[in-house]
Order: structure tokens, then sequence, then C-alpha cells
């Protein structure tokens, strides 16, 4: 099945990624699954630190650098921004030092899994590469709901937005990271070890995120708007409501 025949997941979370990637992952893909001798470590490597780094930069990085932007004496959204820097270099460097257990067989359901989720999704200049996966219809309901308010301003305060985005986030975590690592059926060590580390990713990310909320003025809501309408599709919730 092409990227292009496949039928988008909705309610879903979606976002472009590199133009490179579909190819690369449907030609990784293809190999593993004539059972090739050739080693794909070194691809498999660079594809799930390529999604770990998207997850980052779609997910936090995107939002606080525009919210850095609107105000850049606003010390928590500048210290948000540092933290998720050095998230994304300790994931980096922890599923880099994984690498070394990549076997063939080992990473073909992961990369399978990773193929499964990529669309290809039309844009003004013609069709673009984009990982999707589904999401609850409750989520996308509920932020269906705030969307008015935020966009207005109006919302009374940044918190239920911010837990809406956690959500989201863990969803990709899940689709991006857990999922593939259990996917690879790695042995105790490597598994606990990379399970703390993802673990420890979301606890601080997390509280970050949630340390953010009250320095969220009115007039920034927008932002926390559009950031969650351009990650979630909610194209279903008009079918499911």
């Amino acid at each position: 099945m092409s990227f292009a025949s496949k039928q988008l997941p909705t309610p879903c979370i979606t976002y472009p990624t590199q133009p490179t990637l579909p190819h690369d992952v449907a030609a990784m893909h293809e190999r593993l699954s004539q059972k090739t001798k050739e080693p794909q470590a070194e691809l498999a490597t660079a594809l799930i630190q390529t999604a770990a780094a998207e997850l980052i930069d779609t997910f936090f990085a995107d939002l606080l650098n525009k919210l850095v932007a609107t105000d850049e004496t606003e010390h928590s959204y500048r210290e948000a921004r540092a933290v998720v820097r050095d998230i994304n270099e300790k994931l980096t460097h922890y599923l880099g030092w994984a690498s070394s257990f990549f076997s063939n067989d080992r990473i073909r359901p992961a990369v399978a899994h990773y193929h499964s989720m990529l669309y290809m999704l039309p844009e003004a200049d013609g069709l673009r590469g984009h990982i999707a996966f589904s999401c609850s219809n409750d989520l996308a309901q509920r932020i269906d709901a705030m969307l008015p308010a935020l966009h207005n301003g109006q919302a009374e305060n940044a918190h239920d937005a911010i837990e809406a985005l956690i959500e989201v986030i863990d969803a990709a975590m899940h689709a991006l990271l857990i999922t593939p690592k259990k996917l690879m059926k790695f042995n105790f060590v490597v598994d606990k070890t990379l399970s703390g580390v993802i673990s420890l990713t979301q606890t601080v990310a997390f509280r970050s995120l949630r340390k953010l909320a009250p320095h969220v003025p009115a007039e920034h809501q927008p932002i926390l708007a559009a950031h969650l309408q351009r990650v979630v599709s909610l194209e279903a919730v008009a079918q499911v409501a």
C-alpha cells in the first residue's frame, strides 16, 4: 500500500516530517521485509533519533519558541525552553547507546510500526510526508471545545489547555518511543534503561509545562490554541458528536 492510498485515522495527532523520511522508512521497511542480511542498525538509529527529535521540536520547542518570541522577558518561557534542549540531548544520547543492540530481526517490527504512521498529505506546494496516529475521541472533543475561548484569549486560564497538550504529548511518546521500544524486545537491562530515560523525560517535560501554565496571560492563549490545532486533527469530532 502506498502512503497516498492510506486513510488517515480520525481523530488523530499529525504533523509534517522531514521530506526524505517517508522514502527512507519505506525503503528500509522493504529491505527488512525481504529479510536482508545487510545490517540496518545505523539507518534505524537515525530513524528513531529523528523521530524523537521531531517529537521534541513539534510538541515542545515550536510552542516555547513562539512564546519566547512574544515575551523574551518571561523567565518561565526561557526556563522551559532550556529544559527541552536538555531532554533532546539525553534522548539522542541514549537512543544512540541502544543502537548497538539493533539487530535486523529486532528492529523489523519497529520499522514496520513507523512505516504504518507515515502518510502523504496535500499541502499548498504539493504532497508532504506526515506522521499520524490516532488519539481518543474524548481528547479531540475536549480540545475542540476549548479552542474558541483560547483563540479569543477568553479562557479562564491556560491550565486546561496545558493539560490537554500533556495528553497529546503522552500519546505521541507512546506512539513514537514506547511502542517501538516494546516491539524491539530488548533484554532487561536495556529495556529498563530506556524505560527510565523515557519516564524521566515525561516527568521533567510535563512538570515544566505545568509550571508554565500560570504564567501564560490571556493575550498568549491564541498561541496555545494554534499549537493544539496544528497537531490535532479534529475532523472526526463532528462525526462522533
